[in-house]
């Protein structure tokens, strides 16, 4: 079960097409690719369109296809090749859903969107310019993701989107690439270092308003000298500043007669770098990827300065997004007395503070909460589209407790594992359906609202029962198939669930039934011989699965309730046994007088009571009321309303269960209580043979005798079926579970 989950949660099979200018490089480039690689671990089929770059290959090794298109400038010829290149790419590859990262590919996708029908979601990766001309040009799709704060207002404060429409995320970094068993050993060869240097090293861009920290290093290096000659400093980056920082380091060295400052200008080697580090002195993304090598992170940069990052410092950090924004300048004496600190640290001080600092990138700054982040605005936009997951058809409303236990069980097992999830009801009385379950409801027979309902839905539910059968009418096989067909039509995915097929007699009900089969997404059954049907019919429809009715997984009672019911009829304190029949058009006249002296034996030599319960007042009362007049002895009937868990206890305290309607034996087996089986239709026959159960008849030939006969033996064996009976649906119960996770299966992989 918690693997079916899993799989369900992992998005497998949908297409999602990355669009952006490059593929060198950069912000933008790297948090495509870190989250193209983790959507794919999700299961996604990841594709990338651009105009390529020296990420190109990672790409492909990864197993992510990627297609190039001129989409890094906006020159005529390149957004018109661009646009004919994307159309094609969507087209070919049957692309739903595209996510765009920067302004050409949004604008060009936009325009596309309103041909071709598919989700558009985009990525906001800096602030943009609030010109008019950008604002009218500028397509943000259906959504947008926004990787900072300020970010996301200037979307929803200038560009007018809705502030729930954007989704604030981290740049995540990969937890994988960076950590302290990277091997590092050609950056000590190629600077010369050892393994005994104590390395502080600063990455940052070398910009004029962005390189304090690196000089603040330089200029406390002879300090940091004088404390410990085996220390070396490592700066990393490139920028305007470059070359006065570069002279400012040479000239220290010159003094200290050492290279002790070590400049590298651009790496692309980052990893290694931090990996060699035994302190780190930066801020933002460097500082994050440092931390996810847990080391030691001294928070300095161009915007201000806050010293050793910790626990009690984690809250004024995240406020900042690591940048210092607001705090104090890094100065010479803040800095150097946080690198003393740490070069005076116990060793288990410096790992208690890189262990937690990995921990936390791990837990919310890490790529896979970058995907979850994008998962999670892809769910959002299709739940706006199709608001509805689940839409459940059924003979519902109609007062049949067999039925209405099916919905039961079917709501509260989807909840179970999304108590979020959207449901609605298709229903015969849908206020009454409304009030019970807490769904959305429509009118069994508004056609119109049915086809609106079906245009927002993801999943169409066949909900349980024998839909797919024309033994009771075949205007009832019509209207299910008619529901089928429409949800095929709006693509809406259908599912049959835990469905009873047949018996079909007609040969063109027969290829009604499987005209719509075939365009079922998954078909649950109930028994082996709805199988068989299948098979029979001709059905070419793999995706087919036997299961167990929804009804197996109720198996709490309440006793307390069951026993206020008992009381009233003033069953209290006897023993009896429970009949649970339906009127039917072929039971014969002697069906009633046989059943009579039937209850009236078992009152008479076991003592044992006959308690009638209508599943179906408005069918079950007539024929039960009936039996009752011509017993000698006493009899009852229940009358009064009774939920599922009452009923289970008043069957639980039964000697045994005359069952006709499914339902009831399934309420018998589900408490161990044996079931004598009247099989007016074969779905009775295959409960009874899936339970392993042998005492069972058919209603027509009913007669006192037989009925006695099988009683008797029921009663002799009474244990060995009970005991039978709570191995098997322990096991039914277990399958029946399954329906719900399938039916979530089909809800979150098909997404769009």
């Amino acid at each position: 079960m918690a693997e079916r989950v899993q799989k369900m949660n992992s998005f497998e099979g949908i297409k999602v097409l990355m669009a952006l200018m490059g593929m060198d490089i950069g912000g933008a480039e790297t948090h495509v690719l870190e989250l193209c690689k983790e959507l794919k671990k999700h299961g996604l089929d990841v594709y990338v369109v651009s105009n390529g770059g020296v990420y190109e290959g990672e790409l492909i090794a990864h197993g992510i296809k990627h297609f190039r298109a001129p989409l890094h400038n906006k020159k005529i010829k390149n957004l018109v090749a661009s646009y004919l290149g994307l159309r094609r790419i969507i087209m070919e590859n049957d692309i739903r859903l595209v996510h765009a990262h920067a302004r050409i590919p949004a604008f060009l996708c936009g325009m596309l969107q309103k041909k071709l029908h598919f989700t558009f979601v985009t990525t906001a990766h800096a602030l943009f310019s609030n010109a008019i001309a950008y604002r009218i040009l500028t397509n943000f799709g259906d959504a947008s993701i926004a990787i900072a704060e300020d970010i996301k207002e200037n979307l929803v404060k200038n560009y007018r989107m809705r502030d729930k429409s954007v989704l604030l995320t981290v740049n995540g970094i990969n937890i994988d690439t960076f950590g302290s068993k990277v091997d590092f050993s050609d950056i000590l060869k190629e600077f010369n270092l050892e393994d005994g240097h104590t390395k502080i090293v600063n990455i940052s861009r070398m910009d004029k308003d962005m390189s304090h920290a690196a000089h603040r290093l330089i200029e406390i290096a002879p300090a940091i000298f004088e404390k410990n000659p085996n220390c070396r400093i490592i700066i990393v980056g490139s920028g305007n500043d470059l070359e006065a920082v570069a002279a400012k380091a040479d000239a220290v060295n010159s003094t200290l007669g050492i290279r002790f400052i070590i400049i590298t200008g651009t790496r692309t080697d980052v990893p290694k770098l931090l990996a060699s580090a035994d302190i780190f002195v930066g801020v933002s993304r460097s500082a994050l990827e440092a931390m996810a090598a847990a080391k030691p992170v001294i928070l300095a940069g161009g915007q201000g300065f806050l010293g050793v990052f910790d626990r009690q410092m984690r809250d004024e950090a995240v406020k900042t997004n690591f940048t210092c924004r607001g705090h104090s300048e890094v100065n010479q004496e803040n800095l150097k007395r946080a690198i003393f600190s740490l070069m005076d640290a116990s060793p288990d001080k410096i790992r208690e503070l890189g262990e937690y600092a990995r921990e936390m990138v791990q837990n919310d700054y890490s790529v896979e909460k970058m995907a979850v982040d994008t998962l999670g605005l892809y769910t959002a936009v299709r739940k706006a589209k199709k608001p509805i997951d689940a839409l459940i058809s059924g003979y519902y409303g109609s007062n049949n407790h067999g039925d209405d236990a099916l919905l039961s069980a079917i709501t509260e097992d989807l909840r179970k594992i999304n108590p979020d999830i959207k449901i609605a009801v298709i229903s015969k009385r849908p206020g009454e359906t409304k009030e019970i379950y807490g769904v959305d409801t429509l009118y069994r027979f508004n056609f119109p609202g049915i086809i609106r309902a079906l245009k927002r839905t993801n999943l169409l539910i066949m909900g349980g029962g024998s839909l797919i059968q024309d033994l009771t009418s075949t205007r009832s096989l019509v209207y299910y198939v008619y529901v089928m067909n429409q949800a095929a039509k709006h693509r809406a995915k259908i599912m049959l669930y835990a469905n009873g097929i047949g018996p079909l007699k007609l040969e063109k009900n027969k290829r009604r039934a499987l005209a719509a089969l075939e365009k079922a997404e998954k078909i649950t059954l109930r028994d082996a011989q709805s199988r068989q049907t299948l098979d029979t019919l001709g059905l070419k429809n793999s995706n087919v699965i036997v299961t167990a009715d929804a009804a197996f997984r109720f198996k709490t009672a309440d006793y307390e309730g069951a026993a206020a019911l008992l009381d009233d009829i003033r069953l209290t304190g006897k023993k009896y046994f429970c009949v649970s029949i339906r009127g039917w058009r072929s039971l014969k006249e002697d069906f009633v007088p046989e059943m009579a002296v039937f209850c009236d034996y078992m009152v008479e030599k076991y003592g044992l009571s006959p308690l009638f319960i209508p599943m179906q007042p408005s069918n079950d009362a007539e024929i039960s009321t009936k039996i009752l007049e011509k017993v000698k002895n006493q009899g009852y009937y229940l009358e009064q309303e009774f939920t599922i868990q009452e009923i289970l206890a008043i069957v639980a305290g039964a000697e045994f269960m005359v069952g006709m309607r499914l339902h009831s034996i399934i309420y018998g087996a589900n408490v161990a209580t044996p079931v004598i089986g009247l099989v007016y239709d074969p779905k009775v026959s295959a409960m009874m043979q899936g339970l392993g159960q042998i005492y069972y008849m058919n209603p027509e030939d009913v007669s006192a005798m037989h009925l006695i006969t099988l009683a008797e033996k029921v009663m002799e064996n009474r244990d060995g079926i009970a005991a039978t009976l709570a191995e098997v649906t322990k096991e039914l119960e277990q399958k029946s579970a399954e329906n719900a996770v399938i039916a979530h299966d089909i809800i979150n992989r098909d997404l769009f």
